[in-house]
């Protein structure tokens, strides 16, 4: 009966883990990602200023939502010096900011490991770093882009309101921004090393191709590589599944997330119908030997 006991024990832990997608998907957190295939040796100087760097974001997250740091803070050394910065989102706390750049850090600290670039953008944040510097340079690269399911046609007066809500995101000088009317919400955020000028420049790219792209959509989001513009009807956005790009390039799409989470579903289901037949065997067991202790 011992064999019969440890056999249950394995496979109930069997089924807490398969049961916790979060311990198998680290990555399910972030937008993307961007890596270079040119890597740094473990234990030299840019891996010791590197950790250095990130550090120093999350440090700098309880006064501030954006700042650029090069380090070493003085002469640049070639092959030594790492430049990189941190961003909140705008309307994030002091203590959401540091959560989020923390893990960012985890994150980019995996996907580019040991790279001599990489950067990495979550819903909440975003931190960057480089061996040379990229302050203040534009860049309106497109990285990631999708949009929703496609509004009814009848439905002009939510189409009106996501045309609003989209125009209302390129208006203003702020590099965060905000929009809503009724059940449509938008935001839109660029970089802040980028100057007043470069940063509309930027926006007005992202929001244009948003409003082409999704114009008639139920959400949808543009990210270009130093600003984003996004929009949702109800909640139902676009789901933004994360994208890597290093030295393996994913190519796959969006359904493959999809596919994902039903074999998760369907793998839960069935581990749940395994152990409502081995518990039943189990109790059917237990009634032939009521004379035993341990069924008692």
């Amino acid at each position: 009966m011992s064999k019969t006991k440890t056999t249950l024990l394995c496979f109930l832990l069997t089924a807490v883990i398969l049961m916790n997608p979060s311990s198998s998907t680290p990555t399910d957190n972030y937008i993307y990602a961007v890596c270079s295939p040119a890597k740094f040796s473990p234990g030299s100087g840019y891996e010791t200023n590197l950790n250095s760097l990130l550090s120093s974001f999350v440090s700098s997250t309880v006064q501030i939502r954006y700042a650029n740091f090069t380090v070493p803070n003085k002469k640049p050394e070639p092959g030594v010096t790492v430049y990189g910065v941190f961003q909140c989102r705008g309307d994030l706390d002091p203590t959401a900011c540091s959560t989020c750049v923390s893990r960012a850090n985890a994150q980019i600290g995996t996907l580019c490991s040991n790279s001599y670039s990489g950067f990495l953008m979550m819903d909440s944040c975003l931190v960057q770093y480089d061996n040379s510097s990229f302050f203040g340079v534009q860049d309106k690269t497109l990285r990631l882009n999708k949009c929703g399911q496609a509004m009814e046609f009848n439905d002009q007066d939510g189409l009106t309101r996501i045309s609003d809500v989209i125009g209302s995101l390129g208006s203003g000088s702020q590099p965060y921004r905000t929009g809503g009317n009724g059940n449509v919400q938008g935001v839109a955020q660029c970089m802040g090393d980028l100057s007043t000028a470069q940063c509309q420049d930027c926006l007005s790219d992202a929001i244009g191709r948003l409003k082409s792209d999704c114009g008639m959509a139920q959400g949808g989001y543009v990210y270009l590589s130093k600003c984003y513009a996004r929009f949702s009807v109800a909640g139902s956005h676009a789901r933004q599944t994360p994208n890597y790009e290093g030295e393996k390039k994913d190519s796959k799409d969006d359904d493959n997330g999809v596919g994902k989470t039903l074999a998760i579903i369907i793998g839960i289901v069935t581990l749940i119908i395994l152990l409502v037949v081995f518990l039943a065997f189990l109790g059917k067991q237990c009634r032939k030997l009521q004379d035993e202790k341990w069924c008692k």
